[in-house]
């Protein structure tokens, strides 16, 4: 199995985002879309070649040198699957990943949910396949949380009356990920624009407009890194790409008013914030990212057999995968019901009409 690896500036002066709490949760009803990830006209190719080497590409926080065991994991059920060589991409750029899969280099991707709805928009072959379920193995409760946080001894600043608010933070420097990022820029930048009644997120983007200042950490890690510093006053990214650098020091787990800090063994970058604490102001549940296939690099046969694989019990149970509590992975077993499930590109609706 081979990994490569597509270097970029990890952390670029850039574009801001922020979450209203709640502000996006009736457009997150969920159907439970069933089957391998079809779209109408979108089907695959009957002539896409027969896959004789399958490279996935990795978006930068599940790219990181601690997560290579984990990434490894993928590898070997893709090729158990296919029977093909794995080439496996690590990247420190969104917009690399993205254009990867849109342009047939690479036959898989995991993507957050706007990197595939900027994907399938550049490509239309560039298709869901499945993604990680809830705690009961469905898709109903299948969402991880996007935040917007702000550091703790700043915090009394972001409240209005006794409660935390996004009020306050007009006129402030903000950190995204990237503007490719789901809940590090399109989840957070829409609930901003609601709150304050914006003509769109465009104004989010350059310090000087809405923010006093925007910057880009390049991956969530480098948003939360951006804050801890002092880089930034405020700053959105997710629970799962950082939690496990984290500690929850008070409050409830994902709920405004929680208290988390840097573990006091953090690896880098999180060395140069041990200890240090942020608190959560505002947050909003974000669809949870979808494994996706370029219809037109791979045949269906090849990319039915690994949807096939990764669905199964077998890949369910599979402690690689799956990893434990205390354990550095990808994705974590909530409960003895977490799998992975198919999804079709519907299921990621919501996040399209974000841009409309």
């Amino acid at each position: 199995m081979i990994e490569s690896k597509v270097s970029r500036r990890q952390f670029i002066t850039g574009g801001a985002a922020v979450l209203a709490i709640g502000a996006l949760s009736a457009m997150f009803g969920c159907a439970a879309p069933s089957g391998t990830a079809t779209g109408s006209a979108n089907s695959g190719k009957a002539d896409a070649p027969a896959a004789k080497k399958i490279t996935m590409v990795w978006l930068p926080d599940n790219s990181a040198a601690d997560l290579t065991p984990s990434r490894e994991a993928f590898g070997e059920v893709i090729k158990k699957a296919s029977g093909a060589e794995v080439e496996l991409m690590t990247t420190t750029d969104y917009n690399v990943a993205i254009e990867a899969i849109a342009s047939g280099k690479v036959q898989m991707a995991l993507l957050g949910a706007e990197g595939y709805v900027q994907a399938n928009k550049k490509n239309a072959k560039v298709l869901a396949a499945f993604t990680n379920s809830d705690s009961d193995g469905g898709l109903e409760g299948a969402r991880y949380y996007s935040r917007i946080c702000v550091r703790k001894e700043d915090a009394d600043k972001y409240k209005d009356g006794s409660k935390y608010s996004i009020k306050n933070i007009k006129g402030k420097s903000f950190s995204f990920v990237t503007n490719t990022s789901t809940s590090g820029f399109k989840v957070p930048s829409a609930g901003i624009v609601k709150e304050f009644n914006l003509e769109s997120n465009e104004q989010l983007l350059e310090g000087g407009k809405f923010f006093s200042e925007v910057i880009f950490g390049g991956s969530h890690v480098g948003s939360v890194v951006n804050l801890l510093s002092g880089a930034c006053e405020a700053a959105a990214f997710d629970d799962v790409d950082v939690d496990m650098h984290l500690d929850l020091v008070s409050g409830e787990a994902n709920s405004v008013g929680a208290v988390y800090k840097a573990k006091d063994n953090a690896e880098a970058p999180f060395d140069t914030v041990r200890g240090k604490e942020f608190v959560i102001i505002s947050i909003t549940a974000v669809l949870n990212a979808p494994f996706v296939f370029n219809h037109d690099a791979i045949d269906d046969e090849t990319r039915k057999k690994i949807v096939d694989l990764f669905t199964s019990k077998e890949v369910a149970d599979n402690k690689k995968i799956f990893v434990g509590k205390e354990e550095k992975g990808i994705f974590k077993k909530s409960s003895e019901k977490s799998c992975f499930v198919t999804v079709s590109d519907d299921w990621y609706e919501p996040i399209r009409k974000l841009s409309k």
